[in-house]
């Protein structure tokens, strides 16, 4: 099959065909880097109590003029 001076050659070639696609290739590349690393805090959610409308039953927020019927308890 193969004798040892014909091993020695392939092996001389393939390692030369390996180092020179690597020359051309150039030095392996970096992924980029982001500055941070560490994942965003979730943004600050500002929350409004609710509160029941007698007539209806929706719920309408504390501070809103009324639910949009005109017997609306909650002041316009």
């Amino acid at each position: 099959m193969f004798d040892l001076p014909q091993l020695v050659w392939l092996i001389l070639v393939i390692a030369a065909v390996w180092y020179g696609l690597r020359r051309l290739n150039g030095p392996p590349r970096q992924p980029p880097r982001r500055p941070d690393m560490r994942p965003n805090p979730p943004p600050r959610i500002e929350a409004e109590d609710l509160i029941a409308c007698r007539v209806c039953g929706t719920y309408v927020a504390a501070g809103a003029p009324d639910c949009g019927r005109r017997d609306c308890p909650h002041p316009r």
